[in-house]
Order: structure tokens, then C-alpha cells, then sequence
């Protein structure tokens, strides 16, 4: 159904029948407005490969960009009574983040922090105006109301080659979230492995269990069994606190058990450039640290200086090798982003008013990492937590509904009606597991205010409830449910498939 809905949308779109340029576009490129109006109705004209301009009587199209916490709780939450949706992104799944750590040493397997996009909006799979597009954005025309796309076919042997194709928008929606942070270290991209996505804990693992198995091969010196064993973590955020506590309860409860010939050669290292867990109570972060170093990791206190094949250079000259080493130092923006001409919030991110618009053209919106207040509101550019990101994502798609409600849904016919109260960000608190069945749960609303700060077993309760209410669907909730009573029962998975 899909397939034949885009084919009659093409089929529609040679025919040139729109009326999706009838009113004047406004924005800050309006010398160019008139004439790039005319180019896209030519454009329909000629049919170019595509998602055309949507016709009169047809709902509103929404072009999301991205499938990161921010793009699927709009997309979940818009109402597809009176829009299309059509997401654009070059995977057809949400990552559960916050579980992306304990699939990387078998606690969690995969699919279980996977979310497919049809799961999240049924319309894209059977609804004939929406549709998910795994493909790329590579540029955005705020005159014509298009984005040009390229389709995403890498990966895969004897496979198509990319090819470029445009998407017309009502009301687009930049969700496309950041890119890890490398501070120009070079070597990093090459050699280091960022825990972002699935893919990356994938890589992690098979890396992991390969080590460990050719550390028992004859032939090894002791110093290389010492380096191919060497788990070397940078960034002492959330993420890498706590896929060090995976790894390290990993060590304790199941390496030991099977590959007692190279138990004593195994250990953790977590580098730093300043405390550990920086955003939360400094009690929580004393008592982080005293559990890692239970746990057998090595805290080290240094910035990196430079990542070659297997060491890296602290500040202090001195040379670290590692056998496997994960990037986990932040996110910045990305390539994409910075590209886009559209005025950036400080950090490079795409610039915001208070309701989440880009103020300098028209039908254009960005939420989740990508996005920051301008300086011009008065506000703070809020950081890349999940919890952001989803709470942008819902306020958005209640903003777009309203205006769709109101009669405002399609390109440039924005009703001058009260856009609501603009969006204000409440921060719920902070969570995070350090092993061995440990966690911290920090309440507080932001690092000087007083609240609740709890650690030890009971925080790891909350820890594992609270994210197991938070996965999307009940499929998955029982998908996590299931592998954290397996682990238990069974041990964790030392498969390398």
C-alpha cells in the first residue's frame, strides 16, 4: 500500500496539479522567494523524483528528520487525522539509549533497545500519504518548501547505488540530532568506538568476546595478552560510568567464570579530564567512584592528547594501550547542521525561539540535540539529554496539532492565531547504574538546587524500573524484562555471532 501511495503521489506530482505555492513564502531569503516558488512548480511540472507538493483537499504533510527521541515522540503523539507524516532518517529505528550499554557485554540483547519506527507511527505502514524514507537529508530550501535527500543503500555487498531525491513539506521538523564529540583529536574517528547507536554496541561486543578469545591462542606475549585486554574508556558522563560498570560486572560474574586463563590479564580503565559524573551530587559522585574502584577500574584523571592503532597519548606524555577503546566524551553538532543556512544558538546548534520555530523562515521547527535557544530569548541552551529531547518532541507535536486544528497545517497559511505558551523545560532528575548492582538516582532540578539524592541497591530498583517504563512499546518491555531474568538466571550470552 505504501509503494503504490508513493507512486501515485509521483504520478501526481508530474502532472504538476498543486497548489502548494499559491501564497507568497516569508522569510529572511525573500529576494529569492518569488523566483524559487517558480522553480518548484517547474520542478513539479517536470516531476522530479520525489514527494511533490501536496494538492488541495489533501491533509498536511510533516517531513520529520531523524528518528532520535526527539522525532519519534513527535511523531507518536501527532495526530495523523489531519496529517501525513514522513519521516526521513537512515535507520528505521529509535534507539533506547539509556539500555545501549548492557547490550554491549550480552546483559541486554539488541532488538531489546531497538524500536522500529512503524511501532512508533503505525501510519508510515499503512496510512497512503505517510511514510518512512531511509535516506539522508542533504540540504533544505526554505523557499520552495523541499529538502534533497539521498537514499541510504551502504552496508550491504552488490548493493544499488545512492541516489538523490526531493521531499516537498508543509511543516518540517529538523530532529536530526548530534554527533559525537572528538575535540579535533586525531586518530579518534579511526581507531575509537562511540556508544551511540546500535551498531556501535554491536561492534563493542564482537571486538570484546575476539580479544577474549585470541588472548587464549598460544603465541601471545604477556605484554600483547595485557594490551588486547586493556578496556580503555573515555568520558566519565552517564554513558561512560556506566558501560564501565557493565563491563567491569561482566569481568567479575562471567570472564572469570569462563576464561579463567586470562582472568588476571583483564581490566577497565575510565579517563576523565575532570570528576566523574559531573552533573550530579557530589556525594553520588564520591560514592561512583568508590564502587568503580571495587569494581576493578582504573580511574585515571588526563586529557587525551592523540589515538594511534593501539595506545593513546595522555597530556602527561604518557602512553596508554588498549586492545579495545570507546569514545564517550559528548556530543556536538554535526556536518549537516552547521551547513544548513539557518542562524545557530551557541554551540552551533540550530537556533530556536521560545516555540521550539527556526524565527527566520516560515513552516520550519528543530527539537532535540540539534536545537538551542537563540541569545536573543534570554534562555539557556538546554543540554542533550534524552528527557529534553522527548519533552520537545511532545510539546511540538501538541503545537502542530493545534495549528492544524486551526486551519494553519499546510505551507505558508499559518492562521495568526496564539501559537500557546511557549516551551519550558523542568528537569525531572538524573539516573545512573555503576555495577554490581548499584545505581544513583539524583532528584535534584539542577546541580545548586536541594532535592533527593539516593545510591546503593534501592537507586538500582528505581534505576531498572524507571527505564523499563520508559521503553516505547510492551513488546519491547518484555523483551528487557525477559533478558534481565535470563542474565540472572543463566549468565550473560559470551556467543560472538
Amino acid at each position: 500500500m505504501a509503494a503504490s501511495s508513493l507512486l501515485r503521489s509521483l504520478t501526481r506530482h508530474a502532472r504538476g496539479g498543486s497548489a502548494y505555492h499559491r501564497h507568497q513564502p516569508w522569510s529572511s531569503f525573500s529576494t529569492t522567494a518569488a523566483a524559487s516558488a517558480v522553480g518548484a512548480r517547474d520542478d513539479a511540472r517536470k516531476g522530479f523524483p520525489g514527494l511533490g507538493p501536496t494538492a488541495k483537499g489533501e491533509k498536511a504533510r510533516v517531513v520529520v528528520l531523524g528518528i532520535g527521541w526527539a522525532g519519534s515522540r513527535l511523531m507518536k503523539d501527532l495526530d495523523t487525522s489531519g496529517y501525513d507524516v514522513v519521516c526521513v532518517a537512515p535507520r528505521n529505528h529509535m534507539v533506547f539509549t539509556p539500555l545501549l550499554a548492557s547490550t554491549c557485554v550480552g546483559t541486554l540483547e539488541f532488538r531489546s533497545v531497538a524500536e522500529p519506527v512503524a511501532r512508533i507511527q503505525p501510519a508510515v505502514s499503512n496510512s497512503p500519504g505517510s511514510h518512512f524514507l531511509l535516506a539522508r537529508c542533504t540540504g533544505v530550501d526554505p523557499d520552495a518548501h523541499t529538502i534533497d535527500c539521498e537514499a541510504v543503500t551502504d552496508g550491504e555487498k552488490d548493493t544499488m547505488e545512492p541516489w538523490k531525491f526531493k521531499v516537498a513539506y508543509d511543516k518540517l521538523v529538523l530532529a536530526c540530532g548530534a554527533e559525537a564529540s572528538t575535540f579535533g583529536i586525531h586518530g579518534v574517528t579511526e581507531h575509537a568506538i562511540f556508544l551511540r547507536e546500535v551498531h556501535h554496541a554491536q561492534e563493542i561486543r564482537r571486538r570484546l568476546l575476539l580479544n577474549l578469545m585470541l588472548s587464549e591462542v598460544p603465541g601471545l606475549s604477556e605484554e600483547e595478552k595485557r594490551r588486547l585486554l586493556h578496556c580503555v574508556v573515555v568520558g566519565g558522563g552517564p554513558t561512560g560510568v556506566e558501560f564501565s560498570g557493565e563491563l567491569s560486572d561482566f569481568i567479575m560474574r562471567d570472564v572469570k567464570q569462563r576464561y579463567s586463563h586470562v582472568k588476571d590479564y583483564i581490566h577497565v580503565t575510565l579517563i576523565e579530564a575532570n570528576d566523574i559524573l559531573s552533573s550530579f551530587d557530589v556525594r553520588l559522585r564520591q560514592y561512583a567512584t568508590n564502587q568503580l574502584l571495587k569494581s576493578g577500574v582504573r580511574l585515571v584523571r588526563g586529557i587525551v592528547k592523540g589515538v594511534q592503532p593501539n595506545k593513546l597519548i595522555l597530556d602527561n606524555g604518557e602512553e596508554v594501550p588498549y586492545g579495545l577503546l570507546v569514545w564517550s566524551t559528548g556530543v556536538g553538532a554535526s556536518p549537516f547542521v552547521e551547513s544548513l543556512p539557518f542562524p545557530k544558538s551557541p554551540g552551533g546548534r540550530i537556533g530556536v525561539d521560545e516555540w521550539l520555530r527556526v524565527p527566520s523562515v516560515r513552516d520550519v521547527y528543530a527539537i532535540g540535540d540539534c536545537s538551542g535557544f537563540l541569545e536573543s530569548t534570554g534562555k539557556d541552551v538546554l543540554p542533550a539529554l534524552a528527557q529534553v529531547a522527548e519533552r520537545q518532541g511532545k510539546y511540538l507535536a501538541s503545537l502542530l496539532n493545534n495549528v492544524m486544528k486551526a486551519g494553519g497545517g499546510h505551507a505558508n497559511s499559518e492562521v495568526e492565531a496564539d501559537p500557546g505558551p511557549p516551551f519550558v523545560y523542568k528537569h525531572l532528575g538524573s539516573m545512573a547504574t555503576v555495577g554490581r548492582n548499584k545505581a544513583l538516582v539524583d532528584l535534584r532540578q539542577s546541580k545548586e538546587s536541594r532535592g533527593i539524592s539516593l545510591a546503593g541497591f534501592l537507586s538500582w530498583i528505581i534505576w531498572r524500573s524507571a527505564y523499563l517504563t520508559r521503553v516505547v512499546s510492551w513488546r519491547n518491555r518484555f523483551y528487557v524484562a525477559i533478558n534481565w531474568l535470563t542474565t540472572l538466571l543463566f549468565g550473560r550470552d559470551i556467543s560472538r555471532i
